[in-house]
C-alpha cells in the first residue's frame, strides 16, 4: 500500500508517525538548505564508487528543485532535520539509457535507519510516479534488495557498473 499524499498549491509532503515522532517527507524545493546536507551525505556515502566531488552533487541535487515533475528529490525531516532522501532522476545507468526514469540516491543518515524511514522514502516516490502516469520505475544497487522487494520492485537483471555487479531492478503499478 502507498502511504497518502497530501498536496498543497506548493508540494507535495507526507506525514508520518515514527517512533512517536513526527517525520515528514517534502520535496527538496520546500528545503533547498538541505543541499549542502545532503551533497556531504552522499560524498562520504558514495565518493568511492562513483568518484563525484561535492560540488558536482551539490550540483544535480539544485537540479531537482522541482514540486511536480522529474527530476525531483524528496526529504524525509522531522522539524526540517533532514533524516534521509530518495530522488526520481530522468537517467541514471548508461547502459541503460534506454530505460527512464530512475529511483535514485536512497539515503537514510544512519542515526535514523531501521525506523522506517527508507520503506516511507521508496513508496512516497512510488506514489508520486504513479500519481502522474510515470512508470514502470527503474533502479540499481550493488547491495541488498530486500527493501526495494518488499515495496515491490523486481530484480530483472544484472550488470556492471563501473567496476561493480549491480542488481537492476523495476517497479510496475500493474
Amino acid at each position: 500500500m502507498l502511504p497518502s499524499v497530501a498536496r498543497s498549491s506548493s508540494s507535495v509532503s507526507v506525514v508520518r508517525h515514527f517512533n512517536a515522532q513526527l517525520m515528514t517527507i517534502s520535496p527538496l524545493a520546500d528545503l533547498p538548505d538541505a543541499i549542502e546536507t545532503l551533497a556531504q551525505w552522499f560524498y562520504d556515502e558514495w565518493h568511492a564508487f562513483d568518484g563525484r566531488r561535492m560540488e558536482k552533487i551539490a550540483t544535480q541535487l539544485s537540479e531537482n528543485l522541482n514540486r511536480d515533475f522529474t527530476p525531483i528529490t524528496f526529504v524525509a525531516h522531522r522539524n526540517r532535520l533532514p533524516l534521509g532522501s530518495v530522488s526520481l532522476d530522468r537517467f541514471d545507468f548508461p547502459a541503460f539509457d534506454y530505460l527512464s526514469p530512475w529511483l535514485g540516491s536512497l539515503y537514510v543518515h544512519p542515526s535514523f535507519r531501521g525506523q522506517g524511514i527508507g520503506r516511507s522514502l521508496v513508496r512516497h516516490l512510488q506514489h508520486f510516479a504513479v500519481s502522474h502516469g510515470t512508470g514502470p520505475i527503474y533502479l540499481w544497487t550493488p547491495g541488498s534488495t530486500r527493501l526495494y522487494e518488499r515495496c515491490g520492485w523486481v530484480a530483472f537483471t544484472s550488470a556492471t557498473y563501473g567496476a561493480q555487479r549491480v542488481k537492476v531492478m523495476k517497479f510496475s503499478n500493474e
